[in-house]
């Protein structure tokens, strides 16, 4: 049921590829925030998976700017933030949807840990 609850807003969703096929928590996410009337962008290191979630959404792509991200890299996180604000102006959802466990926080963590990228066979 489309409530239209999020009419209105704009959503940033990384990790919106989904890692294997079918649903993931991004994809599903990404689509379901259109449903709801938000505007999406839907930001991926993969570019096919990020495709493949613009083909599951159907009609509701209408609603989904792409953007490339390697949330493993300061810069490209910038870029992908400037590109989402340059598109539709403002952000009022983040779900950061991508990561891994590393020992820390985002304080004593250094940008290295990131550099670890998990993929399924």
């Amino acid at each position: 049921m489309n409530t239209g609850r999020l009419a209105g807003k704009i959503a940033l969703i990384t990790g919106a590829g989904s890692v294997g096929p079918g649903w993931g928590n991004g994809r599903a996410s990404a689509i379901r925030f259109a449903e709801e009337g938000a505007l999406v962008y839907v930001a991926d290191f993969d570019a096919d998976r990020l495709e493949e979630t613009l083909k599951f959404a159907g009609p509701l792509r209408e609603r989904m700017e792409p953007g490339y991200v390697d949330v493993t890299k300061s810069e490209s996180i910038e870029k992908m933030v400037q590109a989402c604000i340059a598109k539709f102006g403002r952000i009022d959802i983040l779900m950061n949807n991508v990561g891994g466990s590393a020992k820390g926080g985002p304080i004593e963590m250094s940008e290295e840990v990131g550099i670890l990228r998990w993929t399924i066979t």
